[in-house]
């Protein structure tokens, strides 16, 4: 058998070989283990002096068909076409499928959806940072702001199926020694509209204060130190939040939740 023959029966051999591991992998819908070493080397092809430039469209175009997908292709120096096995940080797990561990979700209180009348009196507008609006000005949206009508938010907190709710904290800002902003959090089954209040502190939403004044200040409405609470299917999960202050000096920032995939 010719040589360049030879070599092509063995690269398309190589590349099946990648090829079906990786999909074997995936219909198991088994992650990639994580590597500790670099991505061996799985196929090399040497450069013959007909080999169009390192980089030529052409080339490229032969790395991809060489490597296929489930490879990072790349060509040396000398013209060769090196094939890798892809780091197990770039592995694609199966669909919905999420790594174990400890995640944050930050939501912030102007993507919030106003309740009555709310929309119109409580836009909170910030300036400067490097904005510049068409119209001229550098105007940009970023806190809820209260006025002396109480006015009310909510926001959805998406969460997979099993995730266990660990901490969810309120942040804003409060100068005024009349007014406050408040949240909580509750889930309700798909069928009703009765909430269920699975924090510690129950339907008792959590406020920073009608008299506090120091300004900027956070508290939770899911504390870290009761135990966490599973998400399950059947339910839809809410954080509501409400402001009101006569002196126009409270801004509401919004909430991070923390919770855990087992």
């Amino acid at each position: 058998m010719p040589r360049h023959l030879s070599t092509v029966h063995a690269l398309t051999a190589l590349t099946a070989f990648v090829t079906l591991s990786t999909a074997s992998a995936e219909e198991r819908g088994e992650p990639v283990a994580p590597q500790a070493t670099p991505p061996a080397v799985v196929v090399t092809e040497k450069a013959s002096p007909q080999a169009a430039p390192t980089y030529s469209d052409a080339r490229m175009e032969s790395v991809a068909r060489t490597c296929g997908a489930d490879a990072i292709g790349s060509v040396t120096p000398d013209g060769s076409i090196r094939c890798q096995s892809k780091p197990a940080t770039l592995a694609q797990t199966g669909p919905r499928e999420l790594l174990a561990g400890t995640y944050y979700v930050s939501i912030p209180a102007i993507a919030c959806t106003p309740q009555g009348t709310a929309a119109a009196a409580t836009t909170g507008q910030c300036s400067g940072g490097g904005t510049l609006r068409t119209d001229g000005d550098n105007l940009f949206p970023c806190t809820v702001n209260a006025n002396a009508t109480r006015n009310t938010f909510v926001c959805g907190l998406d969460l997979p199926n099993g995730a266990q709710i660990q901490e969810v904290i309120a942040y804003g800002l409060d100068y005024s020694t009349a007014g406050y902003f408040e949240a909580a959090i509750w889930s309700t089954g798909d069928t009703t509209f009765a909430p269920t209040y699975f924090s510690s502190f129950g339907g008792t939403w959590q406020s920073s204060g009608v008299a506090f004044n120091g300004g900027f200040t956070s508290f939770p409405i899911f504390s870290a130190s009761q135990p966490a609470h599973t998400v399950t299917v059947g339910n839809r999960y809410t954080i509501g939040f409400g402001t009101r202050d006569p002196n126009a000096s409270v801004n509401f920032y919004g909430f991070r939740a923390r919770y855990f995939l087992p």
